[in-house]
């Protein structure tokens, strides 16, 4: 395996993908299209820098110490809905671990449709 297939102890694999057939215009890239592999093509006029994003959460009650493993993100920061000790009634007070926790890095793109289209 290459040097550069493991990072943080986890197997880290880039796919890329050539020679698509069918490139899409940017105007015509509608909320059909969503979870679709697509091709579009462009100017890229502006990137913002690569940021972390939390995936899944880990999280420490912060009035009786059980954790909360595994919670999904849903676009926004979400805790836990409640402690999962029956004797705790936490609601709101909530540590996250983040070296437990899943992050994966985002960036905006921002894309300008070519002359020729």
């Amino acid at each position: 395996r290459p040097a550069f297939a493991e990072q943080n102890g986890e197997d880290l694999f880039a796919v890329g993908f050539y020679n698509i057939r069918v490139i899409d215009k940017i105007r015509d890239m509608k909320c059909n299209r969503i979870g679709q592999l697509c091709a579009i093509s462009g100017t890229v006029t502006r990137t913002s820098e690569a940021r972390p994003e939390l995936v899944v959460g880990n999280f420490t009650c912060l009035q009786c110490q059980t954790e909360a493993n595994g919670v999904e993100q849903q676009f926004k920061f979400t805790e836990p809905a409640i402690c999962l000790n029956p004797e705790c009634s936490n609601r709101s007070k909530w540590h996250l671990r983040i070296e437990s926790s899943k992050f994966v890095d985002w960036q905006k793109v921002r894309l300008q449709e070519d002359s020729s289209e």
